[in-house]
This record gives structure tokens, C-alpha cells and sequence, in this order.
């Protein structure tokens, strides 16, 4: 009778303390396991999956606020975990996301009076940046207003079955008013980009629709102050929007193909990290001397072949696309094409004032340099 009431009082310990945690939720396998009498050992091993579950998000810096739309110093440790449900008797955690694509959102994109006609995931350019832990049960499900006028879709980096790449199917064309939902197992850790893959998709991605999310190992990484950190520009020319063709073969010889006028090449204008000109400029990033710094860095960069980050006064450890576990060299700079990404991860040794920029001076002088201070 003493045993049966001592595994009833941790089962509804562990109930009152998990329910006040409003992301998470335990399905009915973890009340059935909190109350087996013949599974002693499996009561403390499913407390401690969960436990774990939700310690490693709290370690993550997961927002409480699913709904929160952050401004560009917000975004960079705004880390949106989901919905997340944890299955006791499997050892198995789902987590679930909502986008909602909107047309036409006009947006600052520079402290100096910028604005650009947006097409957004959840109302900010880059869309949030989500989390999960490898092996998780993954659903993104995307929802193209009514009011819109044209088909979007979600294509996620990593590995994932056909019908959730965002390219055919009905994942591939979500019509204005419809809803698609993606499901995938997280898989491999690592940072990556997710974008719109409908035609033509520069424009979808110069538009707004595109972020990052973050798949984290099953064992953490050392503890650090981790931020996001998205590289992108802006083509204000929205007259030369349209798909990329072949050019027009001249019928007289095949050999050549017709000259178009001369209407202008697609060109950025401003160029940001985190959507917006001179940001950490305006509102330079504390850093502590002597911590621990990560950041997730991924280029999303139209129109221009590279793009590249350059920290003043340090070195930063670089782990490739974050698929590994330490740091692959050591530099000041690092050289990214569009949709490449990687970790970074340095400890300030002096004080001071430092620039962090693009090492392309035009990037940097239409806007993508900031402070750390």
C-alpha cells in the first residue's frame, strides 16, 4: 500500500509540475506509465526523458511567447520551439509549427525611413527561426492567406520524405485561402535555411519568405549566449520581378539568340543581417569579456553570388553547416554562397568596440555592419 502511494504522489507531482509549463504537452501514455505498478524502473527513466526534454529547451533560451513577433534586436535570441508534445512510453517528442504567408506587408528595413513591400512568414522578414532536437517529430504547418494573390509553399533544408519538400504535390502549390502541413523527423543537426519554392523563387525569397531553423543534437552543445543571425538584401526594382527564362533563340540561327533592351540587371539595393539596414549600428550587441558566444549564421543573400561575415578584433571557431560537434578552423572571416550557413563561436578577450560587416564594401556601405560592444 506504501509503494502504490509513493508511485501515485510522483505521478501527480510530476502531472502538477509539467502542466504549468503551457508548450508542453503529456498524452495519456505518461499518466498510464506514472501509474504501473510493474514498470518501477520505467516510472523513473519516462520522468527522466521528460525532466531532460524540458531542461535542454530551457538551455535552448526557447521563447514562452509562440506568438511574438520580434523586431531585429529581438530576433537574434528569439528561438521559437513549438508546440511540443512529449510521449512518455515511447521517448518520442513531436513539435508543431505554425506560418502564415502575407502579401503585401510594408515593412522598415532601415532606421533612415526604408520601407520594402513584404511578403512575410508571420509578419517579419526573416520568418522566426525554429528549434527542434534531432530526432523530433517535426509539423510546419503553412497557411497562405485568402487575401493573397499568388501560391507559396516551404521548402526545408535537411533530410525529409518528397511529399514535405515544398516543390511538388500540394506542399508545392499552396493557393491563396488553402493550408499545407509538412511532417518530418529532424534530422541531421545542424543550422539550416528554410524558403518559398514557388516560381519565379528568387522573388519569393527577395520578398521575405525565407528564415532559418536549427536542428540541435541530442546531447548539447556546450553552454553558450547563442544569437541568430540571417544574411539578406533587398531589390527594390519591383518592375524586373518574374520568372528566369532561356534566352530567345534567333530562328535565323540557332547559334545566337535575340538581344533583350536593356531594362537594368537585379540588383540589391540595401543589404541587412536580420532584415534590417544598420541595426546593430544603431543598437550595438552587448557582449560580456571573456564569455562564450555562438551564432547561427545562414545567407539568403538574392542577386549576388557570396556573401560573407568578418568579426573585428577576434577569431571565431567555424563548424561548417553545424553538422559537426567542434570547430574545423579558426578565422576572422568566412566566405558563404546563397543557402550556406555554418556556426561560429568565439570569446571576446578585450574590451572595446568592435565592427562586424560584410567584407564586400558595397554590402557593407548599403547597410549589413553592425557593433559589438
Amino acid at each position: 500500500m506504501t509503494q502504490k502511494i509513493k508511485i501515485f504522489g510522483v505521478g501527480l507531482i510530476s502531472l502538477l509540475i509539467f502542466s504549468s509549463l503551457s508548450n508542453y504537452t503529456l498524452n495519456e501514455t505518461y499518466a498510464q506509465a506514472s501509474n504501473d505498478k510493474n514498470n518501477k524502473n520505467g516510472i523513473k527513466e519516462n520522468r527522466g526523458y521528460t525532466e531532460k526534454i524540458i531542461q535542454y529547451d530551457k538551455d535552448k533560451n526557447c521563447s514562452k511567447d509562440l506568438d511574438k513577433i520580434p523586431n531585429a534586436t529581438e530576433y537574434l535570441t528569439y528561438f521559437n520551439c513549438g508546440h511540443v508534445e512529449i510521449d512518455e512510453g515511447k521517448n518520442n517528442t513531436a513539435r508543431e509549427f505554425t506560418l502564415i504567408v502575407e502579401e503585401n506587408q510594408i515593412l522598415p528595413i532601415s532606421n533612415q525611413g526604408h520601407k520594402f513591400k513584404a511578403w512575410t512568414y508571420n509578419g517579419t522578414i526573416p520568418g522566426l527561426t525554429m528549434r527542434m532536437t534531432e530526432g523530433d517529430v517535426v509539423k510546419i504547418t503553412v497557411i497562405n492567406e485568402g487575401e493573397n494573390n499568388f501560391s507559396h509553399s516551404l521548402h526545408t533544408h535537411s533530410i525529409h520524405p518528397a511529399e514535405s519538400d515544398g516543390v511538388e504535390g500540394p506542399g508545392g502549390t499552396i493557393i491563396p485561402g488553402q493550408n499545407f502541413t509538412y511532417t518530418f523527423t529532424a534530422s541531421p543537426y545542424g543550422v539550416y535555411p528554410y524558403h518559398c519554392h514557388v516560381n519565379p523563387i528568387a522573388d519569393h525569397i527577395n520578398r521575405g519568405l525565407h528564415g532559418m531553423f536549427i536542428i540541435d543534437p541530442k546531447e548539447p552543445r556546450e553552454q553558450m549566449q547563442e544569437y541568430a543571425m540571417l544574411m539578406n538584401g533587398y531589390d527594390m526594382n519591383y518592375e524586373l520581378e518574374g520568372p528566369i527564362t532561356l534566352p530567345v533563340v534567333d530562328k535565323k540561327d540557332p547559334t545566337e539568340f535575340v538581344s533583350e533592351e536593356e531594362g537594368g540587371g537585379r540588383e540589391n539595393e540595401i543589404y541587412t543581417v536580420n532584415g534590417k539596414a544598420f541595426e546593430y549600428m544603431d543598437n550595438p550587441i552587448k557582449l560580456n569579456q571573456g564569455g562564450d558566444y555562438r551564432v547561427y549564421l545562414v545567407n539568403m543573400l538574392e542577386f549576388d553570388l557570396i556573401n560573407s561575415f568578418h568579426l573585428h578584433g577576434n577569431m571565431f571557431g567555424y563548424i561548417a553547416s553545424g553538422t559537426g560537434e567542434e570547430p574545423e578552423y579558426k578565422n576572422d572571416i568566412v566566405t558563404l554562397s546563397q543557402g550556406d550557413r555554418g556556426i561560429l563561436e568565439f570569446k571576446p578577450e578585450f574590451s572595446g568596440k568592435y565592427m562586424f560587416h560584410a567584407h564586400q564594401t558595397e554590402f557593407t556601405d548599403l547597410g549589413w555592419m553592425g557593433f559589438l560592444t
